[in-house]
């Protein structure tokens, strides 16, 4: 009876342990986009190990956002406003990774009949709530010489402005690939894009200051990974585009339209953002929490966030 129950104890006190132990899977979430493709075709390829690194894949940003608020997630791929509205809330997080920086990706679309800016007049515009979101409607609104007051904003996710522009409930929206080219399917044109503000609109992946550590193998292999699928896309042969597709859905020409926007930085070009002290990065982050802070997305200008460029690969000599 009493070697039973030492029996029964040890059990106990080993799932205990197990219990209280730290989770040993990476676990990375993303919504989609074309920036974030790499990881995933890594992950076809497999380029990393499924033991240590799982891609968890959302409906939106807004979901990949709560989940690490909820400690689902070690790390996600977010804009960089996304990013910084975490830190405000108190989540220590470390940019790992820059994945791209949209050059025309992110763009105003309107109807076939609003052809110049000035045509936004008094139309209903829909934008989701970030500070990219934000920055495309303020920049298109300056170029038009006009303000918030001249239009009818609509809040909408860039999934949910489809169905709201299919019935006739939208004039024009801020949106992103894949939705673009679905819009424009549509009849709608873009108007005014991203590559009008070089440099300002980034990607990036984020992890959990407190996880970094612990997981800095897994997390080496997954951003060499990238850097490895980056090249193959670079290289748009017809399997790796396949692909890219499964979960993009796209037709050939407008796949290939979409990484024309887009600029997936070098190592070296990453290394020049991440680098401290203080690399590119914080001064775009300090420029962007300003920019959030005037417009109501965040109770304080400060730009709470690390950035390290140690989990980087190591160029070949």
């Amino acid at each position: 009876m009493l070697l039973r129950l030492l029996l029964i104890f040890n059990v106990v006190s080993l799932l205990s342990g197990c219990l209280s132990e730290p989770p040993t899977l990476l676990r990375i979430g993303t919504n989609i986009w074309p920036g974030y493709e790499p990881f995933y075709l890594a992950r076809e390829y497999q380029w990393f190990q499924s033991e240590q690194i799982r891609l968890v894949e959302f409906g939106s940003a807004v979901d990949v956002m709560d989940a690490l608020r909820q400690g689902r997630l070690e790390g996600g791929g977010l804009t960089l406003d996304e990013a910084l509205m975490l830190t405000a809330e108190g989540i220590d997080l470390t940019v790992v990774l820059v994945c791209d920086q949209s050059e025309g990706a992110d763009v105003v679309m309107a109807k076939p009949e609003i052809q110049q800016l000035k045509d936004l007049q008094g139309k209903r515009i829909a934008a989701e709530t970030s500070a990219v979101g934000a920055l495309m409607l303020e920049s298109t609104l300056q170029a038009a010489g006009m303000t918030m007051d001249d239009i009818q904003l609509v809040s909408l996710e860039p999934r949910e402005q489809l169905q709201a522009f299919e019935h006739n409930q939208l004039d024009a929206a801020v949106t992103f690939e894949p939705y673009k080219s679905r819009l424009a399917r549509m009849g709608a044109h873009v108007l005014f894009s991203s590559k009008e503000l070089p440099g300002q609109i980034l990607d990036v992946l984020v992890v959990r200051t407190d996880a970094l550590e612990r997981h800095q193998q897994a997390l080496r292999y997954l951003i060499g990974a990238y850097f490895q699928a980056r090249e193959e896309i670079l290289q748009a042969n017809n399997n790796v585009l396949d692909i890219l597709n499964r979960r993009l859905h796209l037709t050939r020409p407008e796949l290939l339209n979409a990484y024309d926007g887009l600029i997936l930085p070098t190592l070296e070009e990453n290394r020049s953002w991440l680098d401290t002290p203080p690399g590119r990065l914080h001064g775009r982050a300090v420029a962007l929490a300003d920019l959030m802070y005037r417009q109501g997305l965040a109770s304080s200008p400060d730009a709470n966030i690390r950035t390290t460029a140690e989990l980087l690969p190591v160029p070949r000599s």
